[in-house]
């Protein structure tokens, strides 16, 4: 391009860029013609490496025009340069066609790199006032940089970038034309989130204020977490033989591990009573405040899964997820809380590796032909939980003995891998391709998920011995110290004063007795004894649970109905006097729970507060009195895990027609029928989230 051509295109583009330009003459005196006409001049002497004169030249139009570019610099047609003061483009910049730069934008580099150290921009970027682009990278055709921007990162083409650091804030495939030098109207998210938050503030403040007059009128109703938490709990620990104070390792937190099933069948009601049980331990270290880590694993490999598997001509996999899925559906029947974590023994095989791999190297178990043994005579304390004797054991019955392979070293040592046979599923190890023992799964997933120390170790009293023995040995040899603190098991549940058998055919799954009863009942029935004491499963006794239930759940209907008709709202002297006699109720359920959690004697309590309710509650009484009779029997309850508070179910068509009023009740500013239908859906267990797309909602 000759002078006389790249001088016209000069004028050219200046005219085009700026609007204030009226005739050709002006341009002569614009900034950004005078420093392009230095740049193109100092740009010849640079690659001719005349690298003297390229900066004397490239210096004589920093002074006149305040811009400064490096002769280095590689820059495209149509450059544009608006108002440029303080305009800099370092040596190793890269300028495509129709670019466009306002006052103050630094091209610049980190001063850490070498060779390319400066930002490459394509075709048709806009960068606004004052911003930064800094380092070797490159911002994209037709993207836009915010004003005061610094960007330090690739920009991919089409996007608009705003902030410190900059964010990209708006991507999108239409091409920017080079004219556009609109650097106002960007998005401005800071903007945005800080009108989101006083929206959000505004509410925060209005729930803040209900929260307060909630909590202020349960005071008397529930007292503090840290008072409740501070009566002593007395837990019957197996490992010792006594009641002892529980005690737990970290302040307001618990740790427990409770075995799960063996999923090749239906889970029997044997199976459902530590379901139930430890479930309820559970929900009562939380009503006192703790923070509970509850994990419940899946025996999902196992003898009888294969059985199983070969009868049906299925994979082992294939029966453990579908009775996996069966028995969450019995366990939701039950009531029974999802664990923490309920991990499955074939996801955690390369951590029993691991710990075997640890055991044999610190010389607590030994390999015979691919099958790994644990050595019971290297642990000084095994039969510490089960109380009993090594040496009488070795020296008793067989039915004491954990079975196995021929090879052991003793009878009592137990087998941690064991070689595949045909037809099994198998994994890798250093030993054999094979599978683990049972013991090894608990005391890993209790690690992994626990650590390696716990508060609660649970499960049925036929885990004594073996299982839990074995685990101590595992656990403790590898870890170097105590397993778990407290060991809780349950006792035995009979069928019409018979051990449960399939031979003598009065084997009973939680589905069967669910065709038969509400589920509920046979949780209360579940409850209705200690959990260390032998209970009984018969006809008699499970009517006798649903009649026991039924009682309750008639005394929270009626309040339900009382309250939906009194006109009364809040609770008169006389009221608050008869009100305050229930917290002698609490306290005896609190009492029964903090004493090994006697579930029977804590129903005994909420027999007591019914009777209490019935006798008191009148069509005369205030909605506040009720509501609070209610609250209590309902929350004793939801330790026991009873339902006694069910909510209506609603559809999703319900739901999105009560979302429709309430934001016609906002458009025509009332606010209080809006209110009322958000606080309606929260107590169906439904929340609402109003945001710039309109309005969310979600289940709790």
């Amino acid at each position: 391009m000759g002078v006389i051509s790249y001088i016209k295109e000069e004028i050219k583009v200046v005219k085009e860029r700026d609007p204030a330009i009226k005739s050709d003459i002006e341009v002569l005196l614009y900034p950004s013609f005078k420093v392009m006409l230095h740049y193109r001049i100092a740009h010849k002497l640079y690659l001719k490496k005349h690298y003297f004169l390229a900066r004397w030249v490239s210096q004589r139009g920093v002074r006149k025009t305040g811009i400064e570019i490096h002769p280095g610099a590689t820059i495209g047609k149509g450059l544009f340069i608006d108002h440029g003061s303080g305009v800099i483009i370092g040596e190793t910049a890269i300028l495509g066609d129709n670019i466009t730069l306002y006052q103050g934008v630094t091209l610049g580099g980190t001063g850490k790199e070498q060779g390319k150290r400066h930002p490459t921009l394509e075709d048709n970027v806009m960068v606004s006032a004052g911003a930064k682009v800094i380092g070797s990278f490159t911002i994209g055709k037709n993207s836009k940089i915010g004003a005061g921007s610094v960007v330090i990162e690739e920009v991919p083409p089409n996007c608009t970038v705003v902030g410190v650091p900059g964010r990209i804030v708006r991507m999108g495939d239409q091409k920017v034309p080079s004219a556009d030098l609109d650097q106002i109207h960007l998005p401005d998210p800071v903007l945005n989130d800080i009108r989101q938050l006083q929206t959000d503030n505004i509410r925060l403040k209005k729930e803040l204020k209900a929260l307060k007059e909630k909590l202020a009128k349960e005071k008397n109703n529930r007292g503090s977490i840290e008072k409740r938490r501070s009566s002593f709990m007395k837990v019957f620990n197996t490992l010792t033989k006594k009641k002892e104070e529980f005690v737990p390792l970290e302040e307001g937190k618990v740790r427990m591990y409770v075995c799960g099933p063996t999923v090749y069948n239906y889970i029997h009601i044997g199976n459902a009573r530590p379901m139930i049980v430890f479930d309820t331990v559970r929900r009562y270290f939380e009503y006192k405040g703790y923070d509970v880590n509850y994990v419940s694993n899946f025996t999902d490999v196992d003898d009888k899964i294969i059985k199983k598997a070969i009868e049906e001509q299925v994979s082992a996999q294939e029966i453990s997820q579908r009775y996996i899925a069966e028995c969450k559906k019995d366990m939701a029947g039950m009531n029974v809380k999802p664990a923490t974590k309920h991990p499955l023994a074939t996801e955690e095989i390369c951590g029993m590796v691991e710990m075997i791999s640890e055991l044999i190297e610190k010389g607590y178990a030994y390999e015979k032909n691919g099958t790994v043994y644990f050595s019971t005579r290297k642990f000084k304390d095994y039969g510490k939980l089960s109380h009993k004797n090594l040496d009488d054991l070795r020296s008793g019955g067989r039915s004491l003995l954990v079975s196995g392979e021929d090879e052991k070293e003793d009878p009592l040592d137990f087998v941690l891998w064991k070689p595949k046979k045909e037809g099994e599923p198998f994994w890798k190890s250093p030993w054999s391709d094979g599978r683990p023992g049972w013991h090894i799964e608990c005391s890993v997933m209790s690690r992994k998920y626990l650590g390696e120390q716990i508060d609660i170790h649970a499960g049925g009293e036929d885990l004594i011995f073996p299982h839990h023995e074995n685990e101590i040995a595992q656990s403790e040899a590898a870890n170097g110290k105590e397993f778990a603190r407290y060991w809780m098991h349950n006792a035995f549940l009979n069928i019409d004063n018979r051990k449960m058998s399939k031979s003598l055919g009065n084997f009973r799954t939680v589905r069967e007795i669910s065709e038969q009863y509400d589920l509920q009942v046979l949780r209360f029935f579940m409850l209705s004894a200690h959990y260390r004491s032998p209970l009984n499963f018969s006809a008699e006794l499970m009517e006798a649970s649903k009649n026991g239930l039924e009682r309750i759940l008639n005394a929270t209907d009626n309040l339900k109905h009382l309250i939906a008709s009194v006109a009364a709202e809040e609770m008169s002297a006389e009221e608050k006097e008869a009100f305050s006699k229930t917290d002698a109720y609490v306290e005896e359920f609190e009492k029964a729970m903090d004493d090994d959690f006697n579930t029977a004697d804590a129903i005994a309590a909420i027999f007591e507060l019914v009777k209490y309710a019935n006798t008191t509650a009148t069509a005369e009484s205030s909605k506040e009195y009720l509501r609070g009779l209610l609250d209590r029997i309902v929350k004793l309850g939801d330790v026991l895990g009873l339902i006694l508070d069910k909510k209506e179910e609603l559809l999703d068509a319900d739901i999105e027609k009560l979302i429709e009023e309430r934001q016609a009740a906002r458009k025509a500013k009332d606010f209080a029928r809006a209110d009322a239908i958000r606080d309606e859906l929260l107590e169906k267990g439904i929340i609402l989230k109003d945001t710039r797309e309109g309005v969310q909602w979600k289940k709790a």
